[in-house]
């Protein structure tokens, strides 16, 4: 009784201790596999020596994508070139993919900013961020001008969006701090006890203690990977293609361009905008055009091209009607994503319940109480005349 009492405050001591030095060994070691993924994917990725502080930053660069726009916003309006808007604002926030180099020596060699800012997006994954802030610019730019009004709509889209990576990001971390806790504590009362208890560490090799070590071993990690993988999925933010379309659009009418031009200019945004600026090229009607809409996405792209023809055919402003639509998809994103972070607690007690709590009797209780019970001896009294 005395060694369980002394292993159980020794190893609520090394929890105490221990737990959040673990945690930030994980989370450093964690966000050291994700740069090091991504330099992998890219190819072209810059090398840093040292995490950088603000973690939030590598994560998601919307926010600094949407300060970039607005800094060529405020160097447009007070009569700077293309060119020398692009070259100061990318000497001021010095982005880590190596396209924004690229783009960088293409307009320091005076080439034109829209044919620099397309070889710069073909170089880069369609999905990524750097792509879709890309793509921003360049529906911001008309006859090799950038338009103000249209930066300032491209960044408030990509503030947006980092506002909604960083209500998931908050979710995932609160559920994978849980999750690690929960994880880690029976391997620490586990050492505890092993460090404490002499009568444990006597009786650790026998198979009646080695069996459910072994099986709580394999249901924590059971559970960890099934945790993992729900918390994958429920802060995955993958990019709506109708609302990416809605959002450009918005931003190419208000540079100026028409209905039909500013539609051709999907093709770098989604295989279906492409689809439509194919059809558009190929000499086709705008209303046969937009079909791939309706087939994509046969509610929101239906309602988007319906909105489009009736534009064209009566010839009334329809910017308004437009940024009406792309309010209405960030208002239903907003609610897709609230509705994914009240989901995640319910999933994640499926594994906790049927893999991580047994995994912490089998690991913490179980080892204890088996041990203890392999000490004990029945002495049967003899019988004597």
């Amino acid at each position: 009784m005395v060694d369980l009492l002394a292993g159980s405050s020794m190893a609520i001591a090394l929890v105490c201790f221990v737990s959040p030095r673990f945690f930030r060994l994980v989370d450093v070691l964690e966000m050291q596999r994700r740069l090091h993924a991504a330099d992998l994917m890219t190819q072209d990725a810059k090398p840093s020596l040292a995490l950088p502080r603000h973690l939030p930053t590598v994560i998601s660069p919307m926010l600094d994508f949407a300060t970039l726009c607005e800094s060529l916003a405020r160097a447009t309006r007070s009569g700077a070139s293309p060119h020398d808007a692009l070259l100061v604002s990318l000497q001021r926030h010095q982005f880590h993919h190596l396209c924004w180099s690229a783009l960088f020596d293409d307009v320091a060699a005076l080439q034109s900013c829209d044919s620099s800012l397309a070889t710069a997006r073909e170089s880069v994954e369609p999905r990524s961020n750097d792509a879709q802030c890309l793509s921003l610019l360049e529906s911001a730019m008309v006859h090799g001008n950038f338009v103000p009004s249209a930066l300032d709509h491209a960044s408030s889209v990509l503030r947006d969006r980092a506002a909604c990576s960083a209500e998931l990001a908050v979710a995932a971390s609160q559920a994978q701090l849980s999750a690690r806790l929960l994880s880690m504590l029976p391997f620490v009362l586990l050492g505890g006890a092993i460090l404490v208890s002499s009568q444990f560490r006597s009786s650790l090799w026998s198979p009646l203690v080695l069996f459910p070590l072994f099986l709580g071993f394999m249901l924590n990690r059971i559970g960890w990977r099934w945790i993992s993988s729900l918390i994958s999925r429920a802060v995955h933010d993958e990019p709506d293609d109708i609302g990416q379309l809605t959002e450009h659009l918005c931003v190419s009418l208000r540079t100026g361009l028409s209905m039909t031009h500013a539609c051709e200019r999907w093709r770098a945004v989604s295989p279906t905008g492409n689809a439509v600026a194919d059809l558009i090229s190929a000499g086709a009607p705008l209303e046969e055009a937009l079909l791939p809409l309706a087939t994509t996405h046969p509610i929101s792209g239906k309602n988007l091209g319906h909105t489009i023809v009736e534009a064209e055919r009566d010839g009334l402003p329809i910017l308004d009607t437009v940024m009406r639509l792309a309010t209405d998809h960030r208002i239903e994103r907003r609610r897709q994503i609230d509705t994914h972070i009240r989901q995640l607690p319910t999933r994640l007690s499926i594994p906790l319940v049927l893999c991580v709590l047994p995994s912490f009797l089998l690991l913490s209780v179980a080892p204890l109480v088996l041990a203890s019970l392999s000490q004990l001896s029945v002495s049967l009294p003899s019988v004597t005349q």
